[in-house]
């Protein structure tokens, strides 16, 4: 029986105790205890290599390795070699080099030296394997003075990895000259100068090194939408710069096995590397990690239930030092399983403050009416329940977070390319409020009303509804400050496409009542004609079609019989000649459209003053 057995991996506490924490049912740890040809084959066509390794004082470190395809290599029985050109900065040149841990390590082997972490890449299919190793003494050679490092390595374990969060791009190989490298070295306590933060910043990835004590260790990739990680503010408010940098990051839902989450319950330490895969820029950073999950990582990073925060400990900025650079720029293949960036609650309480609501506020939103509209849109009212002060709890203008999660998750699934959005889609969703407050009184006390257009998983699900089921979701708060307010001068100029018309539906009575010179430029497909019909007769709309331009696409040979009274309805695509007008510099703007016609609308109105609908919770 032990024979049969001997492969098979056992799991170490911490991940045990992660996996009990996240109530992942029992499964068997895949991780091999030997090298199987396979992998051994994918080692030696792979020109990426990331490494983790540890330094006399355990930091962990994780670096990245290039070369042609085959510097890394079997040299026999589950030894593999690797020979290949370290930029200046590179942590190996004091984690594997043998006269370091002899001058500072008594017991050199038992503190961690030698420990080799491995993660063989292959960005452009998407591919990873995973390894674990030691080099012993005589085994390895580092020498900073021809940038050149020699490595053999006994492997102990390894793991095939799944490419869920991978964004692919091709990358090429180019010569580093190791002996012009810069390499910055930052003191710690201070934060990360702005080189450093914006490499952060921009990227979709990067590579993160851990270990399990002295006994062995991980290396993998995260990955995610441009700013996925997310730099947390200074605790304290002075401008001194004397604290250091924190990180915090999303653990997206993947295999379950909690390997490098398992390393940071036992030891919560980490070595991370982001890199410029343009300009081969490198940020090697070392720190401590706290684990997030639930409240917790929710507190910090909204939308998350599982998060790692770090905190820098040590770091180096080494320029131009990868041996890779992108062979097409903006080429990059992003995993369809991306979620969307999600931000720190400390951002949202900056630009979009939530009036002081969660969802652990009780309360509700029960529909109770669904309008069609169109084809694609409809109107559904809401009974608001929970309020017990009776308090308006939104203006005009703002939207509200309705929580899906109860009715639409399926369960746990680790890929699936039918609906790879669907695996990370937290159900929560940001609707404007369409109906003005005070618009419903008496029995009607406390509704509200949103108009959308069926677009995706929780909107297909909505129209479905039945609005005598009483479906009941959670509210997660109101929010948003795009505010039509008068300006000097008081004039107002409102560009909006399709259902964009929402936030200014809400407020038109007041901008009415206010008396500002406004002009309305809408437009909207033919089939969406019924919305714009039915718009226009509501009770609060006066003034409405005498400030309307309206601009219809997509006619069919057989026309819509729908007749709008507009001030004037053209049936062509919008364009800067309808909007910009000589004299008219003083009129103030505001867009709400998809992102292409935004930008595009404002460069015609550059040099004036414009505000746009966007948003980030």
């Amino acid at each position: 029986m032990d024979a049969i057995f001997s492969d098979s991996a056992v799991w170490h506490p911490g991940e045990r105790n992660i996996q009990r924490l996240l109530h992942v049912p029992y499964q068997e740890n895949p991780t091999r205890y030997y090298l199987p040809p396979g992998v051994s084959h994918f080692l030696s066509i792979c020109p990426l290599i990331a490494v983790g390794t540890t330094s006399p004082s355990g930091q962990p470190w994780a670096s990245l390795l290039t070369g042609v395809p085959g510097f890394a290599r079997n040299f026999g029985p589950g030894v593999i070699g690797l020979q290949t050109a370290l930029g200046a900065g590179d942590p190996i040149y004091e984690t594997l080099d043998e006269k370091t841990w002899s001058e500072t390590m008594n017991d050199g082997e038992s503190r961690g030296e030698g420990m080799i972490a491995g993660l063989a890449v292959n960005l452009e299919r998407r591919q990873r394997v995973k390894f674990y190793g030691k080099s012993k003494r005589g085994m390895r050679r580092v020498e900073k003075e021809k940038g050149l490092a020699t490595i053999m390595m006994e492997i102990e374990q390894t793991l095939g990895n799944c490419p869920k969060y991978m964004n692919a791009r091709h990358l090429d190989l180019v010569q580093v000259d190791t002996s012009t490298n810069i390499t910055s070295n930052y003191e710690v306590p201070t934060t990360l100068p702005q080189e450093a933060l914006d490499l952060i910043s921009n990227s979709d990835m990067f590579f993160v090194a851990s270990r399990n004590g002295f006994t062995d260790m991980d290396v993998n990739h995260r990955g995610g939408p441009s700013g996925f990680v997310r730099v947390l503010p200074p605790a304290s408010s002075s401008s001194n710069h004397q604290e250091p940098t924190s990180l915090v990051w999303p653990e997206y839902s993947g295999n379950r096995l909690y390997q490098t989450l398992g390393n940071l319950q036992v030891t919560p330490l980490a070595g991370l590397t982001f890199v410029d895969y343009y300009t081969g820029d490198m940020l090697y950073l070392t720190g401590t990690t706290e684990i997030l999950i639930g409240p917790d990582a929710e507190r910090v990073l909204l939308k998350s239930k599982l998060a790692v925060k770090f905190t820098v400990t040590a770091a180096r900025y080494a320029r131009a030092s990868l041996g890779l650079r992108v062979a097409e720029p903006d080429a990059v293949k992003w995993s369809p399983y991306n979620p969307e960036v999600r931000y720190l609650a400390a951002e949202a309480a900056g630009q979009k403050a939530l009036i002081g609501l969660n969802s652990q506020s009780g309360l509700k939103a029960t529909l109770v009416k669904k309008e069609k509209l169109s084809s694609t849109i409809a109107r559904f009212t809401f009974q608001l329940d929970g309020n017990k002060d009776k308090k308006q709890l939104w203006r005009a203008g703002q939207y509200v977070m309705l929580g899906f999660e109860e009715e639409l998750s399926a369960g746990y699934r680790h890929m699936d390319d039918s609906d790879p959005q669907g695996l990370n889609d937290d159900y929560i969703r940001s609707f404007t409020v369409s109906s003005y407050p005070g618009q419903f009184t008496g029995r009607d006390e406390g509704k509200f009303e949103i108009t959308i257009r069926r677009v995706g998983t929780v909107t297909r699900y909505l129209f479905q509804q039945n609005p005598g089921a009483a479906l009941e979701v959670p509210i997660q708060g109101f929010g948003g400050e795009f505010f039509v307010e008068k300006c000097e001068g008081g004039k107002v100029g409102i560009v909006a496409a399709g259902v964009g018309i929402t936030p200014f539906i809400a407020q038109w009575k007041g901008i009415a009542e206010s008396g500002i010179d406004v002009k309305l430029f809408w437009t909207v497909k033919e089939d969406d004609l019924g919305l714009v019909k039915d718009l226009l007769g509501r009770k609060g709309m006066e003034g409405m079609k005498e400030a309307l331009r309206l601009f219809v696409t997509g006619r069919r040979e057989e026309a819509n019989d729908i007749e709008i009274e507009a001030k004037e309805t053209i049936e062509r695509r919008i364009n800067k000649g309808d909007i910009v007008e000589e004299g008219d510099e003083a009129r103030k703007w505001y867009i709400c459209t998809g992102d292409a016609m935004r930008k595009e609308v404002a460069e015609w109105l550059h040099g004036r003053e414009v505000s746009w609908e966007e948003f980030t919770y």
